[in-house]
């Protein structure tokens, strides 16, 4: 889509000018002669960029340049006048202006300007929608499901959210433990800071250390230079650790000193520094049978489990699956572009009677799957059987609750 230009001024001349050159260009155009014309099309319209003269017929120039940044914050402005003056330009850029330019100018400079502002304009719209995208996509109506369970879960994300309580999220690899942490961080007063995440399984002892804390020139060899750790980079927003039921012994000691103290030291450092982190954890290990068996320290368990939410595996709330199946199918025909609309009753009973041993990763893998293979736009159960593996089939679940026997 063309960058939609607005331009300001008095001259009928320059404004047939710039028109018909920023037309050639790509542009879409849009010309006024007097500052009211303009702050009514500022009203009316939403501007990439604004071209103003400083000197207009019914009010200064400066006044259409506050209005501007008043209706449209993100609109760039280049001023344009005949009269140059250093305290003009000085006001025209401590009033938001992006650029100054006197008259006569070069068409080709005007140009280049425009390019440099517009790219500004271009990137901050992306993060803009970028932003819209990962609000929406974090929200709470997000979390999908309609079951009981599922229910409380919302309930205590929403309560947890604006607080800065540590939180443990517990449930089967696939259940969205990362979903409801990333809702968690995108609801509270830290969202517009990181989000970093690390999951305490992936890497070894001698390297979780340094990730997590970082570490001084020269602590090690290879340390040529001091690192900051994931807290460090996480200072002001949030930090995940993932499968914190698999960090090591030792390291644990470590945590639960940052836990108390608020400070980390890296690794071959003895100097402490401060860190200012809200901290969610989540893992599939009933942590408190690890404290029973002496795998996890209890008075860590205490800090860590600040609130507990526990995520129910998908099998145990089977009136979930028929909404995320409507949720995934259409967003998986989105991406691949294919033309599904929707799935036969036969093959969405195969579904919910499944044994979801990999929970809703596992749904949306076999339903990408079939939205792949599928040769018509309704999915049935020869799309389906072929993807779902029989040692995972509950035979008994299939049955209804009240059949006969003979059924």
């Amino acid at each position: 889509m063309a960058f939609q230009i607005l331009i300001v001024d008095d001259k009928e001349s320059i404004i047939e000018v710039l028109d018909t050159a920023l037309t050639r260009e790509g542009y879409e155009v849009t010309s006024v002669t007097t500052g009211q014309e303009a702050v009514d099309a500022l009203k009316k319209g939403d501007y990439d960029l604004m071209m103003c003269d400083v000197r207009l017929p019914d009010f200064d120039g400066t006044q259409v340049l506050k209005t501007a940044r008043e209706i449209h914050p993100y609109t760039a402005v280049i001023m344009i006048t005949a009269y140059g003056s250093i305290d003009n330009a000085i006001e025209c850029m401590r009033l938001g202006a992006e650029d100054y330019i006197t008259k006569p100018f070069n068409l080709e400079e005007i140009k280049e300007v425009m390019k440099k502002a517009l790219e500004k304009v271009r990137l901050v719209k992306e993060n803009i929608a970028l932003r819209g995208e990962i609000e929406k996509k974090y929200s709470f109506g997000n979390i999908i499901g309609k079951s009981k369970q599922m229910q409380n879960v919302m309930d205590l994300v929403r309560r947890v959210a604006p607080t800065d309580v540590n939180v443990l999220i517990r449930g089967e690899t696939g259940t969205g433990k990362e979903l409801v942490a990333r809702a968690i961080h995108f609801n509270s007063a830290r969202a517009d800071k990181p989000l970093l995440a690390l999951n305490c399984a992936a890497m070894p002892e001698s390297l979780i250390e340094s990730e997590l804390f970082g570490h001084a020139k020269g602590a090690f060899t290879g340390a040529y230079a001091n690192k900051r750790g994931l807290f460090e980079e996480a200072h002001g927003g949030t930090f995940l650790l993932d499968e914190i039921g698999e960090l090591q012994h030792s390291l644990q000691a470590k945590l639960l000193r940052t836990l108390d103290e608020g400070m980390i030291r890296r690794v071959g450092d003895t100097r402490p520094i401060p860190v200012n982190v809200r901290l969610l954890f989540s893992t599939n290990k009933n942590l408190q049978e690890a404290v029973e068996n002496g795998a996890f320290r209890l008075d860590l368990y205490h800090r860590v489990r600040g609130v507990e939410i526990v995520i129910p595996p998908l099998r145990e709330r089977k009136e979930d699956i028929p909404p995320l199946i409507d949720y995934y199918l259409n967003k998986l025909a989105l991406e691949h572009k294919r033309e599904i609309k929707g799935i036969s009753p036969a093959a969405l009973a195969l579904l919910i009677n499944h044994r979801w041993e990999g929970n809703v990763r596992e749904l949306i893998n076999i339903l990408e799957q079939a939205v792949l293979l599928s040769e018509g736009d309704i999915l049935g159960e020869k799309e389906m059987l072929p993807l779902m593996s029989p040692q995972k089939a509950d035979a008994i679940s299939v049955l209804e609750e009240k059949s006969s026997l003979k059924e």
